[in-house]
């Protein structure tokens, strides 16, 4: 039987479309030699406006696959012959930890978002995936569908990024951890950067290749030598649709959040850092979302920044119980 990790792929970017990362763009396409079909799932944050399709290819971070590997997906995770979309979607993750859920708003996506769903009602059997490029055919009149079908469905919208703006923190459609962290910015007077990944802040190795791969923090402003992560509800409460995932280190996802999380809470202060963790229950909140009030939540964030720039030393500030430590085995 031919490998269903093609539609497997196609239906995995999909769901996380669903599951709010709408930043997800893929590049289907026919290979140089014509004897395989391709595929590059990327995030449109990467985005090189001087590249027809983004210049997935030379994404830091990025999902390949190609019929050639069979059920080889990003070139080192085998797959099982049944596998699921949510497994695929798992590897998605794994693979791209900077990619993040975001509001319709902020990625610039939404349109892409929509026309995929529609794409991916056309492509529901192997001889109909979808294909943006090839030697054989003028991908000016949309893409194909199925490899020599002739069968063409409309190119995607065309991808603009959005110019950078001023924060304005009581944007509506925002997501709590970019309005958290827009409240600091504005507090402080300075931006911090976001995602920012430290070589000695890392993840467990891979059962697979035993890479181990950088913890990016949520905020980090380092004129203050500050890093700020806001925690929502899945570091507090079970989700139990990610929760009870496998990850690449054999971990269930539930255990490796808190486990990491502890690691955050040791690590951070041990290299001269403070760690602020600012969690959604500071907040006046409705089933983890924050009911927004910008002056109120302007002096919430305000007395915390004042706790954390308070410490005579590194550490963890927190207004509710911080993650244990890490056991020496767990490091």
């Amino acid at each position: 039987m031919d490998s269903q990790l093609p539609l497997r792929i196609m239906e995995a970017v999909g769901l996380l479309h669903r599951l709010g990362y709408l930043g997800l763009r893929i590049l289907p396409g026919i290979n140089a030699s014509g004897t395989a079909w391709r595929i590059v799932i990327h995030n449109v944050t990467e985005w090189n406006p001087e590249d027809e399709f983004g210049d997935p290819f030379n994404s830091e971070e990025s999902c390949v696959y190609s019929t050639a590997g069979t059920n080889v997906f990003n070139n080192e995770v085998q797959m099982p012959e049944d596998v699921s979309r949510v497994s695929v979607a798992e590897a998605i993750l794994e693979a791209m930890p900077s990619l993040q859920r975001s509001s319709p708003g902020e990625t610039g996506n939404l349109d892409y978002v929509r026309w995929y769903a529609q794409l991916l009602s056309q492509v529901t059997r192997l001889d109909e995936l979808p294909v943006a490029y090839a030697d054989y055919f003028d991908d000016s009149e949309g893409w194909e569908l199925g490899w020599g079908s002739r069968r063409r469905f409309p190119a995607p919208p065309t991808y603009r990024p959005e110019p950078a703006v001023s924060p304005v923190p009581a944007m509506p459609g925002q997501r709590d951890e970019h309005y958290v962290l827009e409240l600091c910015s504005d507090m402080l007077g300075l931006q911090c950067t976001g995602q920012q990944t430290f070589d000695w802040l890392r993840g467990d190795p891979s059962l697979k290749n035993g890479k181990r791969k950088a913890l990016p923090v949520d905020g980090y402003f380092e004129d203050l030598g500050l890093v700020v992560e806001y925690h929502e509800r899945q570091h507090s409460e079970a989700v139990p649709f990610f929760d009870n995932k496998v990850t690449s280190t054999g971990m269930l996802r539930g255990p490796q959040r808190k486990l990491y999380d502890a690691r955050k809470a040791a690590r951070i202060p041990q290299h001269g850092l403070t760690l602020l963790v600012i969690d959604y229950r500071d907040f006046e909140n409705k089933r983890g979302k924050i009911e927004r009030d910008l002056g109120r939540d302007r002096k919430i964030v305000a007395a915390l920044l004042d706790r954390a720039a308070e410490r005579a030393e590194p550490g963890v500030v927190a207004t509710f119980p911080a993650p244990l430590a890490e056991t020496p085995a767990e490091r």
